[in-house]
């Protein structure tokens, strides 16, 4: 297993261990790695290379483009960009509520508040928060659904249009065919 090919190149098939490996290694550096000042922003970027490499060659792996890697990052960052829209718009309309009223803009400069307008600039907030929240779990609850329907795409045991069998296909195959055994499918 060369673990430069698994998460640096994006060519050829990777098993589905060595994309579960993969993985977890991206997970990891996520959490331990990109908190750090300064080169957790490179590591970042970095992952987000490794990121699409390791599922692209899953997809190949299957015998499908790598492409479709594309979709998820769409949904995700359409549904952060809708939430920041919603998460804003919850945000600025008490806002513009309390601002509007007569003696609404001295009121906020005073910072004498009536605790109905500190109540609705509080909902706000926090409609705004879940808001983010929610959206934010929607485009969570997408990576996972697609990293897992990825780890468990069946491979295609045969070479194919991306490249060679991963090893494991190879070694089973020729296993098979020293017992005198027809060759497993999927």
């Amino acid at each position: 297993m060369n673990l430069g090919h698994i998460l640096f190149s994006p060519h050829g098939r990777i098993s589905q261990n060595e994309y579960w490996l993969g993985m977890l290694i991206v997970v990891l550096a996520n959490l331990f790695l990109t908190p750090l000042p300064f080169i957790g922003g490179l590591v970042f970027l970095g992952l987000i290379y490794v990121g699409a490499v390791i599922p692209a060659k899953r997809l190949h792996d299957a015998d499908k483009t790598g492409w479709i890697h594309l979709i998820p990052w769409a949904i995700s960052l359409s549904l952060l960009g809708f939430g920041v829209v919603a998460a804003g718009g919850a945000a600025l309309a008490p806002f513009l509520d309390v601002v509007g009223r007569p003696g609404g803009w001295e009121m906020l400069e005073s910072g004498d508040l009536s605790p109905q307008a500190t109540a609705q600039l509080v909902s706000g907030g926090v409609l705004a928060a879940g808001g983010l929240l929610l959206f934010w779990s929607l485009s969570a609850l997408t990576w996972l659904v697609y990293t897992i329907w990825v780890g468990v795409l069946a491979s295609d045991p045969d070479d194919n249009g991306y490249g060679p069998a991963p090893r494991q296909a190879q070694y089973a195959r020729a296993a098979a065919r020293s017992a005198g055994a027809p060759p497993a499918e999927g």
